[in-house]
């Protein structure tokens, strides 16, 4: 990692903990693509080409400009003429925008007026709800979508901008709900700026208030920044702000930004695994898999009223074929973290199930897509992955379904599941490549990488999958399902497929298999070892 270890720790783990509030500045902007001849102006440039178009006018700073520029020509050609420079019709998010929108953030705040993160959260895709207005603060997005603040308002609310002198200085009496609402985030999580540099009037009195009010129980606040300078470090701290200062030339901003961004990614969703409650035990072991290596879990998304019977009627039969199913209520997940956790368990997950009938579950169909999309590099790290959308006959397909597996069902399937449970397993096994390695390879390519932990539960996996595909053949019907491995064990003993006298070993596994799983036990070299040779050779291989 190039820029996370410049990070304090405590940072990193609010991050992972869903406790980051960030602050979207102008800076950001200026990483923006342009038509060619055009850049993104930065606000001292915005005020020397407003000084222009008046006479006789020298500002003192970029708000002063504005303010005169409004004054001479009136608000409606000020927002025309905002239009114009901050090139709002063409400009189009850069490396730094997609890097920033793919960290799910439940909420994001920015005082820019453009577009550039809309559009691209729409490009990744990624369920964004934008706030500009005070009513719109009630409204309760799903869990596993991105709120977009715009502080400052937008180009498509003239009334709300907030641009002028007057308007910072009506700002707390006008939106005292939005004030509210921004302090209470900045009370509780932490700020993190980005291209932001916090000389906003309002913003610096919210942040007064907050920081008088706690004193020294005020959440820290940091700030991003390449190759600072002291003279900029030490004016963001006077104001109370840290600076998160990563080496580079400045020229470099953007392309170092979007590093830093697929950086935390890569740290945020394994983190917010590690640090969240699974409720079941086989899902758990999945999930304790190092996060480059591939998994049994399908991941089914679904209204809440279709829940319980999936897992009545489908979840045994997929768990037939040697699928772990498993659901975002299935994980406990800390703080403002739910949408990191489903992005993460869409990762984690071989498979991914969704009936695309609300809010929430379209927006988990939209990071699953975008896995799909995902490069060459990226699938080949992941490993195999596919998308069912299950749609009941005679509902509109989306349009860019076409990527992904449609199965219908009948609006009344529940008065015979047989149909769709078996179309289901068959599009969930046929899925799965050919030649796909089996957990044995996979547990001695972990002995490899010294993932012994990770190791014994990949053998054991390979034992169960294995006892279960052999005695499927024995008369499987008969069999409870799901059977514990110490119940499969001796149902193969019984069958001849495993020797007696290896029942005691399996335990010894069984016990060190559980032990890595749920405490910090550490299983050495040795261990790992052992237990993948001795599956290997209980399995005959």
């Amino acid at each position: 990692m190039t820029y996370l270890k410049h990070f304090p720790k405590p940072v990193l783990d609010d991050l992972v903990h869903g406790r980051w509030l960030p602050i979207v500045g102008a800076g950001m902007s200026l990483n923006a693509r342009t038509s060619p001849g055009k850049k993104m102006p930065v606000w001292s440039d915005l005020a020397r080409v407003l000084e222009d178009d008046m006479k006789n006018f020298a500002s003192n700073n970029p708000i002063d400009a504005i303010s005169a520029y409004e004054h001479q020509f009136g608000r409606t050609r000020l927002v025309e003429r905002l239009f114009e420079l901050l090139l709002i019709r063409d400009a189009m998010p850069g490396d730094a925008h997609r890097g920033f929108c793919a960290l799910p953030f439940s909420i994001v705040c920015t005082t820019n007026f453009d577009f550039l993160l809309e559009r691209q959260y729409e490009a990744t895709p990624r369920s964004m709800y934008p706030v500009v207005n005070e009513d719109q603060l009630s409204l309760t997005p799903p869990q596993s979508a991105t709120l977009l603040l715009k502080f400052h308002g937008d180009m498509h609310h003239p009334e709300r901008l907030i641009a002028t002198e007057a308007d910072y200085d009506g700002f707390l009496a006008k939106y005292p709900l939005l004030a509210t609402y921004v302090s209470n985030q900045l009370i509780t999580k932490t700020a993190v700026l980005i291209g932001y540099s916090l000389d906003d009037p309002d913003f610096r009195q919210i942040w007064h208030v907050v920081t008088q009010r706690l004193g020294r129980a005020r959440r820290p606040a940091y700030a991003l920044m390449v190759g600072a300078n002291a003279s900029e470090v030490s004016r963001f701290e006077r104001r109370g702000v840290r600076v998160v200062n990563l080496p580079g030339q400045k020229s470099r901003y953007g392309e170092i930004l979007a590093a830093t961004f697929r950086e935390l990614r890569e740290y945020w969703l394994p983190g917010v695994i590690e640090v969240s409650a699974v409720k079941e035990e086989r899902p758990l072991r999945e999930l304790r898999m190092p996060f480059d290596t591939g998994t049994r879990l399908c991941f089914f998304a679904l209204p809440i009223e279709l829940l319980s019977q999936y897992r009545d009627k489908v979840f045994p039969s997929v768990e037939a074929v040697g699928f772990v199913p498993i659901t975002a209520d299935d994980v406990v997940s800390p703080g403002d973290s739910v949408s990191a956790k489903v992005e993460a368990l869409i990762e984690r997950a071989t498979a991914v199930v969704v009936e695309p009938t609300t809010t929430g579950t379209v927006s988990e169909m939209l990071l699953a897509q975008a896995r799909l999309k995902g490069t060459d590099e990226y699938k080949q790290r992941v490993g195999p992955f596919q998308l069912i959308i299950v749609r009941e006959e005679g509902q509109p397909l989306a349009s860019d379904a076409r990527e992904s597996q449609i199965l219908f069902r009948q609006s009344r399937w529940l008065d015979n599941p047989d149909a769709f449970v078996t179309e289901l397993v068959e599009r969930l096994r046929g899925g799965v490549p050919e030649g796909e390695p089996s957990r044995g390879d996979e547990a001695e390519r972990l002995i490899g990488k010294g993932e012994y932990n990770a190791a014994v539960i990949a053998a054991m996996a390979h034992l169960e999958a294995t006892l279960r595909q052999r005695l499927d053949k024995l008369q499987w019907d008969e069999v409870p399902n799901p059977m514990s491995l110490r119940s499969l064990v001796d149902r193969a003993i019984g069958h001849g497929l495993v020797n007696a006298r290896d029942r005691d070993i399996v335990q010894e596994w069984i016990a060190l298999r559980n032990g890595v799983v749920h405490t910090p036990a550490r299983a050495t070299n040795e261990q790992a070892t052992h237990v993948v040779a001795g599956v290997r050779r209980l399995l005959g291989e």
